[in-house]
């Protein structure tokens, strides 16, 4: 037996503010029916290879944080992204007025950002910065 996928699910207090979000910040559309997202609240959203479902929940958003989220402790997961051109990525979040943290090449040669999401999940964006 083996695994052959993961989608991972996030719990999200309000699946229109998500859903926008999520396709405005990092160009993810939604691949279900709509019919789940009016229904069910929860939805299947896809950007390249890479799916997400999103489910409504009445929990409370996590208190926003803006960091090195490497050093939290406090983060259940950090969801690590592979954009093709994580420097055009960067540009194009700050452009639409969002706030990662700085694009900077890490110890283990990665140049990479993280984005918070609108319920307190960290979300970080990582491109091999080579030798």
């Amino acid at each position: 037996m083996k695994l052959t996928n993961l989608i991972p699910m996030l719990n999200v207090s309000n699946i229109e503010n998500s859903l926008e979000f999520y396709q405005n910040a990092l160009g993810f559309n939604v691949v279900s029916d709509p019919a789940a997202v009016r229904d069910w609240r929860w939805a299947t959203i896809r950007s390249g290879n890479t799916e997400l479902m999103l489910s409504e929940t009445d929990r409370k958003p996590m208190e926003p944080k803006i960091g090195d989220p490497h050093a939290a402790t406090d983060w259940p997961a950090i969801f690590y992204f592979y954009p093709d051109d994580v420097v055009a990525l960067y540009s194009h979040l700050i452009a639409q007025g969002y706030e990662p943290t700085p694009l900077e090449v890490t110890t283990y040669r990665m140049r990479e950002f993280s984005l918070i999401d609108p319920d307190g999940h960290v979300l970080s964006c990582g491109q091999w910065a080579g030798q």
